[in-house]
C-alpha cells in the first residue's frame, strides 16, 4: 500500500508533463499558420483605354505645279500665307502659249476657208474633216498650255513651303521628303483646319478600334493642352511585316497651333464594360516573368490564381481570370503558398 501511494505523485507529474507537451505542440503548430487579411473581389463598370503614339498630318495636302516644264515667272504667296480655293498661286512663262496661239490662229483661218468651200461644194468631205480635226486639236493645245502657265489653289489652305523660287525652271521631278507628298511641285499647299492624327494599331487591338470612337490627343510640343477627336478612318488592310494598320483621328485646329509633323499621344476610349476589380497591392508577380497572380482564400486555404491585368484604375486594377465575390489575400501574400492553411483577419480596405 505504501508503495502505491509513493507512485501517485510520479504518475501525476507525468500526466501534467504530457498535457503541457501537447499544448506546446499545438501552440507551435498554430504559430506556424500565417495570419493574412483578405479583400473581396468587386465587379465594376469602366471605360477601357488604348494608348498609341501618332503623328499629325494635314487634312489635305497638294504639291502645286504644272504638267509641262517652264520658267517660274511669279509666285503670288509667301510661306505661311492663307489662300482660298481658286486663287492664282503661280504664273509660269508663256512662250509655249504664244507659240501655240500663233499655230491656232493660222489653222483657224484655214478652217474658216475650207468651211466656206464646203458650203459651195468645192472640196471633199474628207478634206474638210482633216482640217477640222487639226483645228480642234490646236484649240485643245492652246487650252492645255494656258492651264499650265497658271496654277490655281484646288482647295483653301496654307502655303507651307515654296519648293522653287521665281526665275527657276520647273521640271516634273518628285519632291523627296519622307512623310509628306512625293509629287512634283512648285509650292506645297496644306489644309490645316482640321488636321489628322495617324497611328498604327496592331491586329490584336484592331478588333476594339471602331469608327466614331472618341480619343484624347496631347502633343509634346503643346504643353498642358488636350484635344478631343473621333476615329474617322481605318485603313482596310494590314502591313505584312508589322501586322498593323493605320487609323486616323480628325481634330479641329481653328487656331492653327497644331502643326503637321508633331508627335501625338493618343488615348482611345473604348465602350463601357464590366470586369472584376481588385486592389493593385493584391497582385503577385512571378519573379523573372510577366505572369501575375492573386491568392484566393476559401475555408482558410490558399489557392494561387493566374490573372491578366486589363486596365489600371488608380489604386485598383480591372482583371480577368477571377470571379467577383471571392476573397483574395491583401496583406501577407509574400508569406503564403498554394494550398497553405492560413488565419484570416478582417480588412477594411
Amino acid at each position: 500500500m505504501k508503495s502505491i501511494l509513493k507512485l501517485i505523485p510520479a504518475v501525476a507529474t507525468l500526466f501534467f508533463l504530457g498535457c503541457n507537451s501537447v499544448n506546446d505542440e499545438q501552440v507551435k503548430v498554430e504559430a506556424n499558420i500565417p495570419l493574412v487579411s483578405t479583400v473581396k473581389v468587386q465587379e465594376k463598370s469602366f471605360n477601357p483605354k488604348l494608348l498609341f503614339a501618332g503623328t499629325v498630318y494635314a487634312n489635305k495636302e497638294a504639291n502645286l505645279g504644272a504638267t509641262l516644264p517652264g520658267r517660274v515667272e511669279k509666285i503670288f504667296f509667301e510661306e505661311g500665307q492663307s489662300v482660298r480655293k481658286g486663287d492664282l498661286i503661280v504664273e509660269l512663262s508663256d512662250e509655249m502659249l504664244t507659240q501655240a496661239t500663233i499655230e491656232y490662229e493660222t489653222i483657224k483661218k484655214d478652217f474658216e476657208r475650207v468651211s466656206r468651200l464646203r458650203e459651195k461644194g468645192s472640196i471633199s468631205e474628207m478634206e474638210y474633216d482633216h482640217v477640222k480635226a487639226k483645228f480642234e486639236a490646236s484649240k485643245a493645245k492652246v487650252e492645255m498650255v494656258r492651264k499650265n502657265t497658271q496654277v490655281y489653289a484646288p482647295f483653301s489652305g496654307v502655303i507651307v513651303e515654296r519648293m522653287m523660287e521665281e526665275g527657276e525652271v520647273y521640271f516634273i521631278n518628285p519632291g523627296l521628303e519622307p512623310g509628306y507628298s512625293m509629287r512634283s511641285g512648285i509650292v506645297r499647299l496644306m489644309q490645316l483646319d482640321p488636321v489628322k492624327v495617324k497611328f498604327d494599331v496592331n491586329e490584336k487591338d484592331l478588333q476594339y478600334v471602331k469608327k466614331g470612337l472618341v480619343a484624347e490627343i496631347s502633343m509634346d510640343g503643346i504643353a498642358g493642352k488636350t484635344y478631343t477627336g473621333k476615329v474617322v478612318n481605318i485603313k482596310p488592310m494590314l502591313s505584312t511585316t508589322t501586322r498593323s494598320t493605320t487609323v486616323e483621328i480628325q481634330l479641329s485646329n481653328t487656331g492653327l497651333e497644331i502643326k503637321p509633323g508633331m508627335f501625338a499621344n493618343v488615348v482611345v476610349n473604348l465602350p463601357e464594360i464590366k470586369a472584376p476589380v481588385i486592389p493593385l497591392k493584391t497582385i503577385y508577380r512571378q519573379p523573372g516573368t510577366s505572369e501575375d497572380y492573386v491568392y484566393m482564400v476559401k475555408d482558410e486555404v490558399v489557392s494561387r490564381v493566374r490573372i491578366k491585368q486589363l486596365e489600371t484604375l488608380g489604386d485598383f486594377v480591372a482583371v480577368s481570370g477571377i470571379d467577383a465575390g471571392v476573397d483574395i489575400v491583401l496583406e501577407g501574400k509574400n508569406r503564403v503558398n498554394n494550398g497553405l492553411k492560413v488565419k484570416v483577419s478582417n480588412s477594411n480596405y
